[in-house]
């Protein structure tokens, strides 16, 4: 298990969405791309969000 994590507050979502445990930057990316679609309706990851979502992401 790795040590990656993000919340979705961290980018100013109200949403209590978080990943814990990813093993990779990547990983947690992926695993909240999938969220996003899932929660809040975003077909494709805009890449302004993608950057704040990597730069949200803790090691």
């Amino acid at each position: 298990m790795g040590n990656y994590s993000f919340k979705c507050k961290d980018i100013g979502m109200q949403c209590g969405f978080e990943v814990k445990g990813g093993s990779s930057k990547d990983e947690v990316l992926q695993i909240a791309a999938v969220h996003a679609k899932a929660a809040h309706g975003m077909q494709t990851i805009p890449s302004d969000v993608a950057a704040k979502v990597n730069a949200a992401i803790k090691s």
